[in-house]
């Protein structure tokens, strides 16, 4: 009996506490308005200025910092996938500027309507995007999520206390033919690691990730790396690891996978024994050199006065 009412107390506890979770993050969930903006085509050189709205359930007054965040291939997938051909990933973070960073979010008089309704507690966000003039061509797109913090009644900072936020997502498109597009130029085997050496022969940054196998006997060795950001016609070495060290010459399939599309090449990959670096002896000699002048010194000025 007592074991019931034990687990029975347990049970309203656990439930207690996670509805006041929900509620919580409920009342403190920041968000934007709207989701997405589509700026169409940009001219390089051009400065754009750009609104959007931050909103909250909430009373309460809150600091919020505005982050630019560059990885947006998924919105890109989800918002229109055949753009993904036309991408362009070059890190886009210097060519924008806010007018305030961070801002207060706080309950307004005149209330802002939205697509789910009308909310009172609201801040309009602007800020400029200017196009340098050796812009890549192509789609661009980033997001910018706003991160707050409750403030006090005076303006104190009494702690992080957010539980959900969103973030609005940013599209336009830079005149000119994107090309994504790239080789193998060559692969190398040191050890357990595998250089790839890739070149983006298109005209737009891509962000690359190397895999692969590697054919020994009956076994087969598998790698893949991290992901590469690659300008237009850089050279990248990209580096993988397998699971122990290989000497000797085998066959390997390796892809470079750049999200629109890939490239696989089979190779023999030459494995040469992993280089042992041998740390150097420490030259004392600038040691010495001093020691010895501050003991020349030491005698010339016991000499001085001895006279």
């Amino acid at each position: 009996m007592k074991n019931l009412l034990f687990l029975l107390f347990l049970y309203l506890f656990l439930a207690l506490l996670f509805s006041m979770e929900i509620s919580i993050s409920q009342k403190y969930t920041v968000g934007v308005s709207p989701p997405y903006i589509d700026l169409g085509e940009v001219e390089r050189g051009e400065t754009k200025s750009v609104k959007f709205y931050i909103i909250s359930p909430s009373n309460d007054e809150m600091l919020v910092k505005l982050i630019e965040h560059q990885d947006n291939m998924d919105f890109i997938k989800s918002y229109s996938p055949i753009l993904i051909a036309n991408y362009s990933e070059e890190d886009v973070s210097n060519w924008i500027r806010y007018f305030f960073n961070p801002v207060v979010l706080k309950p307004q008089a005149q209330p802002l309507q939205t697509a789910i309704g009308k909310v009172t507690n609201w801040r309009e966000i602007n800020f400029l995007l200017s196009i340098p003039k050796n812009a890549e061509p192509g789609y661009h797109s980033f997001s910018i999520q706003p991160e707050p913090e409750f403030v006090g009644q005076v303006g104190g900072q009494v702690g992080v206390g957010i539980v959900a936020v969103t973030k609005v997502n940013i599209i336009f498109r830079v005149p000119g033919e994107a090309i994504r597009r790239g080789e193998i130029v060559d692969v190398l085997g040191e050890g357990n690691k595998v250089r790839i050496f890739f070149k983006n022969t298109g005209t737009v940054t891509m962000k690359v990730v190397a895999s692969g196998e590697i054919y020994h006997n009956n076994k087969t060795y598998s790698f893949s790396s991290a992901r590469e950001l690659v300008k237009p016609n850089e050279l990248k070495e990209i580096v993988a690891f397998i699971d122990e060290p290989l000497q000797g010459a085998f066959d390997s399939k390796v892809v470079v996978d750049f999200t629109s599309d890939k490239v696989e090449k089979k190779v023999v990959i030459n494995f040469a024994k992993a280089q042992i670096e041998i740390s150097k002896p420490i030259d004392f000699t600038f040691l010495i050199y001093i020691i010895i002048a501050i003991v020349i010194i030491l005698i010339a000025r016991w000499i001085y006065e001895k006279s």
